[in-house]
């Protein structure tokens, strides 16, 4: 029988660089592996990243493209998520942000493997996130998970964060 060894963040790090163009990010010690985003996925990350901007007045920094560490064996890198300003002002340039974001919001990918998302919505809740936004673009749908639970919002809905009021049907207006 063969046991799987898992990664450390630290063993992660030391990795080289891949060269086939698809991204990674190590969740609980495994490497993941997943295609660049397609146009449906990135068109939804800007319209919400468009639709939340108004929280980096109000005192947090609004970042992609960035990793996380969380605990020895976790360096996710989340689609879209709202830090406040002076913990990200903290971070050294060559340093990852420690521990989750405030808000993390995760665009479903039908190239997930299945319970990923799930699995990365838990770590980041379990690592100081105040909520975890999934949205289904194909659903049409979002799912917020924060400490108290998760509730699916629908078209005709919204969701919210610290005041800011998000209609789930300007997500996917158009698309």
């Amino acid at each position: 029988m063969a046991t799987s060894t898992l990664l450390s963040v630290q063993e992660y790090l030391q990795l080289d660089p891949r060269q086939d163009g698809l991204n990674d990010e190590l969740i609980e010690g495994e490497v993941v592996l997943s295609p660049s985003a397609k146009p449906l996925h990135a068109t939804v990350v800007r319209r919400i990243t468009r639709l939340i901007e108004a929280l980096e007045s109000r005192g947090y920094e609004l970042r992609t493209d960035f990793g996380c560490i969380l605990g020895e064996h976790s360096l996710p890198g989340p689609d879209l998520a709202l830090i406040r300003a002076e913990r990200w002002r903290a971070i050294g340039e060559d340093e990852y942000l420690m521990g989750s974001p405030e808000l993390v919001v995760e665009v479903f990918s039908p190239s997930n493997r299945k319970g990923l998302t799930a699995q990365k919505a838990a770590l980041y809740l379990e690592y100081g996130a105040e909520a975890v936004w999934v949205v289904y673009p194909k659903r049409r749908t979002v799912m917020v998970l924060n400490i108290e639970g998760q509730t699916e919002a629908r078209c005709g809905e919204s969701v919210s964060f610290q005041g800011i009021v998000v209609p789930v049907s300007a997500i996917f207006e158009g698309l």
